[in-house]
């Protein structure tokens, strides 16, 4: 008998800053095949963390909310993530 087992996927993890007021707010960006979110731990800017998924070879619909946009599930079939620190802010893609 022979037994494959797969190693756990890695997760990964990135640094946002945007500066509004001459102050720097940081959102923290996580991803693994299970959960991504954006996370703001600064309270300068007033924009809200957004972030979005690929599954199936699809980006789907961004999500944001004021202080943490999360998405996650069971199946572990997310491929990749995106982040951003506003609407119309620089993507970052882990």
């Amino acid at each position: 008998m022979v037994a494959l087992v797969a190693a756990p996927a890695s997760a990964a993890t990135a640094d946002l800053s945007r500066t509004c007021g001459g102050v720097k707010t940081h959102y923290d960006a996580y991803s693994s095949r299970t959960l991504v979110y954006t996370q703001k731990t600064g309270t300068s800017c007033a924009g809200h963390a957004w972030v979005r998924v690929k599954t199936n070879g699809t980006w789907k619909k961004w999500i944001h909310n004021n202080s943490k946009a999360t998405i996650s599930n069971s199946t572990g079939n997310f491929e990749g993530s995106q982040h951003k620190s506003c609407e119309t802010c620089t993507v970052k893609t882990i």
